[in-house]
């Protein structure tokens, strides 16, 4: 089978300086399929249509050089799907950028399924010839993707063990099966680093603050693939309501690491791993078709 295209679907991100972690992943599917084509994706309409415009923009270019010309015309996934299939029909692999299953995902599966389940009375004129979705980072919340992610997060936890530090992660979530994921991710890094806590940036940081035993240094990161606007404000910004304010008005010595998990090594060949295993279901099934 020859190599599909491999489409990164991501909520997308309007800084330039958190938009390297998207670039950090697409440079390391890039390199570990060199013979295949890959894109970006952003499911957000408003950061697409920003982006859009900044294309025109030339003072913006001039102060942020070097940026790849595909994000200032960056798709849909619907959009870039149906961009492929008019351009040369091929095996298509989306993978999703995303933590964990949430509505954000939910949405693209029900996408991608729908488009991979158009019939025709042909098969040959079927629009997709192969069409599978990656899972999130998270998966199913299944040790087999929760043991691998833990260990993903080792830096920061190391980072926070030298300095004794108590490590706690604001992820972005409300759908139930996105709680349960959290919660128990925050039950793997607890093996290794004990002082350990998983929160949402929906949910307000108290229970994290009550299961504080005093005062004591934190490293605060974002459990997020890009350190965005939620990063920067909910979790970093200087007033009191972010969490940040929250611990140091609580007498915590506050440390921020703003970077997004996708510019960690591990993180992003979370997202490979998966795109090994979707490959295979790819090939299967068109073996499958073939054998018809």
């Amino acid at each position: 089978m020859s190599l599909p295209v491999l489409v990164l679907a991501a909520f997308g991100v309007s800084d330039p300086a958190a938009l390297k972690a998207l670039l950090h992943i697409k440079s390391r599917v890039a390199a570990a399929w060199p013979g295949a084509e890959t894109r970006l994706a952003f499911t957000s309409r408003v950061i697409r249509n920003l982006w859009h415009r900044r294309a025109g923009q030339a003072d913006f270019r001039a102060e942020n050089p070097g940026l790849p010309e595909d994000i200032y015309e960056v798709r849909s996934p619907l959009a870039l799907l149906a961009e492929i299939q008019e351009t040369a029909p091929r095996p298509i692999l989306v993978q999703s950028l995303h933590v964990a299953e949430g509505e954000e995902y939910t949405d693209l599966r029900n996408m991608v399924e729908a488009l991979a389940g158009i019939e025709t009375i042909r098969p040959a004129q079927r629009p997709f010839p192969g069409l599978v979705l990656g899972p999130p980072a998270l998966g199913d919340g299944s040790p087999g993707f929760l043991e691998p992610a833990a260990r993903a997060l080792e830096p920061l936890a190391e980072r926070a063990r030298r300095t004794g530090a108590a490590l706690v992660l604001m992820g972005h979530g409300s759908r139930r099966l996105a709680l349960e994921v959290y919660g128990d991710l925050e039950k793997w890094l607890r093996r290794d680093h004990p002082p350990t806590y998983v929160g949402l940036v929906e949910g307000r940081p108290e229970d994290i603050l009550s299961a504080l035993a005093g005062p004591r240094p934190i490293l605060l990161a974002p459990l997020l693939t890009v350190a965005g606007e939620h990063a920067r404000k909910d979790l970093a910004g200087p007033g009191d309501g972010s969490w940040a304010g929250r611990f140091r008005a609580a007498g915590h010595k506050v440390e921020v690491h703003l970077e997004g998990l996708g510019s960690l090594d591990a993180w992003a060949d979370l997202y490979i791993e998966h795109i090994r295993r979707g490959l295979a279901a790819l090939e299967a099934g068109r073996s499958q078709e073939s054998e018809k």
